[in-house]
């Protein structure tokens, strides 16, 4: 029997945006377009002669190369970042559907999908009902569309993403309870995220101790494409948030409380936020100790824990270029 957590927001989308195009600066035949805040996207200039409106579709999704849209990706269906001339081309701009309005999002009828990368790793095992209380999913938007939540200058807390899959762990009842992102793992000691948190014994010490505090990390290792240094079966975990009853705690008063937790590395702790810098921190080599790989990207937090009528919780990640023009 499987106990599945209550239904997530879907956070990929397929937007209908305004189209501007720019001359490219290295090509006569192309055009750049300029999305939302942080993403460009090179196209055929001859394409989008009279075209306003287009269907942006961002990098790390998976096209249906049956539907005659997408029949020239056959063999490509993953959407990748590319350099065309030397100018980033982020995902894959369309044509608006017939009456699509700006803001619309297409992805369901467009049969685009979020592309998930198999794990090498047993990600199976039985589950079990989940422990009283608030521990919800994870998601998190990206900051190259929601980057208008920061305001220029506001001192932002920069983590390394990393690229690994999903845990939550809290204590309940006199135990540790185990979960992945949208599940709770029955004990076995054959699953990651079983097998991480026997090898990171600190963390059940920290949940028995504080009974009111979720544990959110990322388990990684031999689970992705980054192994950062580690061996076949050598599996670690990174703390990235603590959530204690229903509230995110702070990220500095996350990591004093957590002290002796295992955080994901840090860049910056209170980095004045100016967009095009901000990027630029995405990119570059892992700081994980033993990494001898590109860093996946960065995750930004304000200081203070805070909401936005856009996003929600305001924690927004950016998935590097470096990461995805290798991916």
């Amino acid at each position: 029997m499987t106990f599945p957590e209550p239904p997530q927001k879907s956070t990929h989308k397929v937007e209908i945006v305004p189209v501007v195009l720019e001359p490219h600066p290295n090509a006569d035949t192309l055009s750049v377009v300029r999305i939302f805040a942080g993403y460009t996207c090179c196209v055929r200039t001859a394409d989008w002669e009279g075209k306003t409106m287009g269907a942006y579709i961002p990098p790390d999704s998976v096209v249906d190369s049956s539907r005659p849209e997408f029949a020239f990706l056959a063999g490509h269906e993953r959407i990748r970042v590319k350099r065309l001339r030397g100018i980033m081309s982020m995902g894959l701009l369309i044509p608006a559907p017939p009456g699509a309005r700006i803001g619309d999002d297409v992805a369901d009828s467009l049969g685009v999908t979020h592309y998930e990368p198999p794990l090498p790793m047993s990600t199976a095992g039985d589950t079990e009902p989940p422990p009283a209380g608030y521990h919800p999913a994870f998601d998190v938007d990206s900051l190259r569309r929601y980057a208008n939540v920061f305001v220029p200058g506001e001192p932002v807390f920069i983590t390394e993403k990393i690229h690994g899959t999903s845990a939550r762990y809290c204590w309940y009842a006199g135990r540790v309870y185990c979960g992945s992102r949208t599940e709770w793992k029955r004990e076995d000691d054959k699953i990651v995220w079983w097998l991480a948190l026997r090898a990171t014994p600190q963390i059940a010490t920290f949940c028995e101790a504080h009974p009111d505090i979720t544990v959110y990390a990322e388990v990684y290792g031999p689970v992705q494409d980054l192994k950062y240094g580690t061996t076949k079966n050598e599996v670690r975990i990174a703390v990235f948030d603590l959530l204690r009853g229903s509230q995110w705690i702070d990220p500095r008063e996350a990591r004093e409380i957590g002290k002796d937790l295992p955080w994901v590395p840090l860049l910056h702790a209170a980095f004045p936020f100016d967009l095009e810098r901000v990027l630029q921190e995405a990119e570059g080599p892992s700081l994980v100790p033993g990494a001898n790989h590109v860093r996946e990207g960065i995750v930004v937090k304000p200081l203070t824990e805070r909401t936005h009528p856009e996003v929600g919780r305001v924690c927004l990640k950016i998935v590097g270029n470096g990461y995805l023009e290798r991916a």
